[in-house]
């Protein structure tokens, strides 16, 4: 997609989003979803991006601390 409007310099997640957000304006533009299903899906999958990526970050987190705690008690 075009990700117009978006740096090569932004974070991950906003790049992520503006993939979401035109894919969801192709279809949008080329007839194959409403305006109304656009903007819903624009609603619902931008937050829902946004919360998976938060979700991630805190497991991710998680997993390295276990890690971290497993390392230490082998030595």
């Amino acid at each position: 997609m075009a990700n117009w409007g978006i740096a090569s310099t932004a974070p991950e997640i906003e790049k992520i989003k503006a993939e979401m957000a035109d894919y969801l304006h192709g279809l949008n533009s080329c007839a194959e979803i409403d305006y109304s299903i656009y903007s819903q899906l624009f609603d619902f999958s931008l937050p829902l991006i946004q919360k998976a990526y938060e979700l991630g970050k805190k497991e991710a987190k998680q997993v390295s601390k276990q890690e971290k705690q497993n390392d230490s008690k082998k030595y």
